[in-house]
Order: C-alpha cells, then structure tokens, then sequence
C-alpha cells in the first residue's frame, strides 16, 4: 500500500501580483507527477481482486513513472512501453524502479496499440492512462484537496494530454457541487481537443502528444462545455522561465502551459484561480537548455 499526502496549494503572488492565482503543486507527488494518483487507484482495485500481478503501460514518460512507484510500492512487475525519445532524467527513473522497458518509434497512439498487444500476449493488465476508469478515478482526489483548501476556487486550469486528467476531474464535479469551471490547455502547435485548422508540428510539453485524439473524451469535452485553449510554444518556454525566477519552481514544460494559459487569458477567468502543476520530472540540463531558448 502507498499512502499519499495531500499535495501543496500555494499562492502564485510573485508571478501573478495582482491576481489571486494558486498553484495545485503535483510535481510533489511522488514519482514527480500526478500520475500515482491514478496508479496508487488502479493497483488498490487490483490488490483487492487478487487479479494479475505486471502491469503493461504505454507512456511518454511520467505515467510510466507514476505506476512504476505504485508498482514497486504494491509489489507487482511492469512493462513501460515508451517512445525512443523519451529524456534520459525519466528513462533513468524508470530503470532505478526496475521496469522493463520497451523503447518504440511514433507517439502516445502507438503506444497505445503495441502496450495492448504486449498485454495480451504475457497476460498483463493493460493501463489506459485516458479511459480506464479505475485509474482516471483516482484524479477527482486532486480537485476534493483543492476545494479543500480553496473552496471558492473559480477557476480550475489543467493541462490536456490523453483526456484522463479531464475526465478524472469532470467525475469529480459531475459528483460534487462545485464552485469552479474547468479550462484545459493544450499546446498550439500539437493540439488534438481544441479546435484547429493549422498543422500540427512538435511540442517542448512532449507530454500532452497524442495523435489520435479518444471520441469519448471529445465527447465529454462537448457535453460539459469544457473550454480547451491553446498556448504558443513561445508562452510555455517563457511560462517555464518565469516561474522558476519569480517562484523557485522547476517544473516541465507540460506543467508550465497552465500558468501560460493564465496570463494570456487572465482577464477572463474568474478568480481565485487555481493551476494545477502536474509535474516537474525534467533533467536540470533540459530545464536551463530549454529557458534559455528564446
């Protein structure tokens, strides 16, 4: 069993003084990253059914570190099936929590395809990060500790990747009588739920790539009327300098596109305002290199 503390809610004074703006800190989860949230919910689900014992996870790099923490926590073997470019700081974490890695070409999609097939053929429990319930559940915990701490939060800013994220928070206000709206971000250059008529390119938030968006999150976004704005690169790289000047944050480029999307819309999101900071698993050469691009 892994026991979770509550994540820090801190107040984004320095970055944003004239606005009441909070970050939700998920980097300080362990593994560095939101993600065990979801693994730590899967694998009590799992322990109790006395199911498989190996996990097979397709990820661009930090929900295989989040169910690798609960893996090894909860005893059970893993299979991380990871893109070739996947960066040396989390391809190191994940050998030290002794998974076994499966390195491929292409994006989150293929992922996807070849961890089913792996699951099937060693009889593993394949993890959707997107659409299994029993690990998106384990998201809505991020959105109660908010509310407790926060509970006139407005406004409530995520980063949108796969969709688990949204939907985790979407079952958690679909539930509970919330006070805040949701807004998802994504990158401008490598968008999949927001609107868009421009090509896609590449992304510094490596880890919001999907290349086939999942209906039943387009659908989800449709039916709560979830607003999914887009945010340059140039925005995320100066999001990511600017934290780190004014707050002492590290985090990644996945993580900083919420205070992004923050300033560049800060006169129509109702305060407080609370950004959820999900994760800073970034080598500190990656972290100069990319601050000091300009």
């Amino acid at each position: 069993m892994l026991s979770l503390p509550h994540t820090p809610l801190i107040r984004m004074g320095n970055l944003f003084p004239q606005r009441a703006v909070y970050g939700k800190c998920e980097f300080l989860a362990p593994s560095g990253c939101f993600k065990i949230r979801g693994a730590v919910h899967l694998l009590d689900h799992l322990t109790r059914q006395g199911e498989t014992r190996h996990l097979v996870v397709p990820s661009m790099g930090n929900t295989a570190l989040g169910a690798a923490a609960g893996a090894h926590a909860y005893g059970f073997t893993m299979t991380g099936v990871v893109p070739e470019t996947i960066s040396r700081a989390k391809d190191e974490k994940l050998r030290a929590l002794g998974v076994d890695l499966m390195k491929l070409p292409g994006g989150g999609s293929d992922l996807l395809r070849a961890a089913t097939d792996v699951a099937r053929k060693c009889g593993g429990y394949f993890v959707h990060p997107h659409l299994d319930p029993l690990w998106t559940d384990g998201y809505q915990s991020i959105a109660a500790e908010v509310i407790e701490a926060l509970p006139d939060c407005r406004s409530l800013v995520f980063p949108v990747g796969g969709g688990g994220l949204l939907l985790g928070l979407l079952a958690y206000a679909d539930s509970n009588p919330t006070p805040f709206r949701l807004y998802g971000c994504e990158p401008y250059s490598y968008p999949k739920y927001a609107q868009f008529d421009h090509p896609r390119t590449t992304t510094i938030a490596d880890g919001l790539r999907l290349e086939n968006p999942h209906p039943a999150v387009q659908r989800a976004i449709v039916e709560a009327g979830i607003t999914i704005g887009l945010v340059s690169e140039e925005n995320i790289r100066a999001a990511l300098r600017d934290v780190f000047e004014t707050q002492g944050l590290v985090i990644e480029p996945s993580s900083a596109i919420t205070l992004a999307f923050i300033k560049n819309n800060a006169v129509l999101l109702e305060e407080p305002i609370c950004a959820i900071l999900t994760g800073a698993n970034i080598s500190p050469e990656d972290h100069r290199q990319l601050m000091s691009v300009s």
